[in-house]
């Protein structure tokens, strides 16, 4: 990509498989990064189509692996891109809980290992503990989901399998604040997020990417009136990052 970059990372939003913007976000990091392995992990990949990684393996012939609980979300996403390159174009499908007991068991499992191009985590509730865990991968980009209701404190949903959005529409997930202390804590710095603020964004720190501040990502107005009322956090338990 040619040019002044953009004033913030959500500026450089376009969708090809994506909704929000993350396939034009994650193209501007991977033009401005060198030497990004073009490998991919996609943990709650659903169907693998609507998915931060499938313009990558569609367009871009990435490697990598689509994890996800449901095994019918995933045969949808066989018969895709086998239509287009087979049982050998390197691209495997894992059925599986995720927990953060066997998350890299199952990386591990799938051949990833090392340095890797982008990792991305929707799983609607235990998102920062699985990134928490992860270790046997080390990733140039990581895509997360955070809870931006949460307001711009550091907040998050104690682990446990009730954390989850289907279980509890309010309560799961973790802040955008608490994700990036654990992506500092991980050697990462928050690079930005998409317009609606949910989809975070990190580079490795020693990246020449401008790191965002969490106030500016939660700054639209749209955005704030989403935030939970002070009562709501007096009546739940949380950890912090």
């Amino acid at each position: 990509m040619a040019g002044k970059p953009p004033a913030r990372l959500r500026d450089a939003s376009y969708d090809i498989f994506t909704y929000h913007g993350e396939d034009g976000i994650i193209g501007f990091l991977l033009s401005r990064l060198s030497g990004v392995p073009p490998v991919f992990a996609d943990i709650g990949s659903g169907d693998c189509i609507k998915s931060n990684c499938a313009y990558l393996a569609v367009h871009e012939g990435w490697k990598g692996c689509f994890l996800d609980t449901q095994a019918e979300q995933l045969e949808v996403g066989k018969k895709f891109y086998g239509a287009r390159g087979g049982k050998d174009n390197g691209i495997r499908f894992l059925q599986a809980y995720i927990t953060p007991e066997n998350v890299n068991g199952l990386l591990s499992g799938a051949g990833l290992n090392g340095e890797i191009g982008l990792l991305s985590i929707d799983i609607d509730g235990n998102d920062f503990w699985i990134w928490k865990a992860i270790g046997v991968i080390r990733p140039r980009i990581v895509v997360i989901e955070a809870k931006v209701e949460f307001g711009i404190d550091n907040r998050v949903v104690p682990y446990a399998k009730s954390n989850h959005h289907s279980a509890d529409k309010m309560y799961n997930g973790a802040s955008v604040e608490a994700l990036k202390e654990l992506g500092r804590q991980k050697g990462y710095k928050l690079a930005g997020a998409n317009k609606q603020g949910y989809n975070l964004f990190f580079v490795q720190q020693h990246e020449l990417i401008q790191e965002e501040q969490v106030v500016d990502i939660l700054s639209d107005p749209e955005i704030r009136r989403s935030f939970y009322p002070p009562s709501f956090f007096m009546e739940h338990q949380f950890s912090k990052a």
